[in-house]
């Protein structure tokens, strides 16, 4: 497994405040797990023992509401971190964690976690200031997408943040594509529209699709869509 001081993502920028020591005592006990896509990592209410950090894939956070239906709550991608409330405050997760792709986890034990932040304060500074980062950018996620906007402008807006975040292959496309269903979850639609929308957005050129495979080929017009231009 790679060196997690070597890891670019920015929610592991927390690592460096480790001493060398206690940082090889983290690498040294920290395993990598591969999910399928579809497999579940942990379920909601489930007492966590270890700090998960994507390595490889995508994930995404659900809750099951009063009717036991799944709401996606969150999506996350590589460098991102999975289990953190869980693993310091010793309760159960907030939510449940599926693999959206195949997916590569560094397991970090929750032991070695609570030790370093009982006895290290600028790491315990650093875990704290991740938390106050995340909530910032889940923010500035839902005011991206999801807002009283039109259902076509939530959508072109959730198409720009998967390819924001997590980026397209070397043909084009989308690195992650949600299936049909997983949007509607997440804008609160049915499959239905979602799918009428895009064979409309298809049909004006903003984007191909092929399956569950999409490309944006005119970014331009799907940023005007939801009045940005940036």
């Amino acid at each position: 497994m790679d060196s997690c001081d070597n890891c670019k993502a920015k929610q592991l920028n927390f690592l460096k405040s480790l001493t060398p020591e206690a940082l090889d005592r983290l690498q040294k006990s920290s395993t990598p797990l591969q999910f399928k896509k579809g497999e579940t990592i942990f379920f909601e209410d489930e007492q966590l023992q270890e700090l998960f950090c994507i390595r490889e894939g995508a994930c995404k956070f659900s809750k099951t509401n009063k009717k036991e239906d799944e709401q996606i709550i969150n999506l996350l991608g590589e460098g991102e971190l999975m289990g953190r409330r869980s693993v310091i405050s010793q309760k159960g997760a907030l939510v449940t964690a599926t693999a959206v792709t195949a997916t590569t986890l560094c397991c970090m034990p929750q032991k070695l976690v609570l030790e370093n932040i009982q006895n290290n304060n600028a790491f315990c500074l650093d875990v704290l200031n991740g938390f106050i980062t995340d909530t910032i950018d889940d923010v500035e996620k839902v005011n991206f997408y999801k807002n009283n906007r039109s259902m076509k402008k939530r959508l072109a807006g959730l198409l720009l943040y998967l390819s924001k975040k997590f980026g397209i292959d070397g043909n084009g496309w989308l690195k992650v594509s949600l299936t049909r269903s997983d949007m509607a979850n997440i804008l609160g639609t049915t499959s239905e529209y979602i799918i009428a929308l895009l064979t409309s957005f298809k049909e004006k050129k903003h984007i191909i699709s092929e399956k569950r495979k999409i490309k944006l080929v005119n970014t331009i017009a799907l940023s005007e869509m939801i009045g940005d231009r940036h």
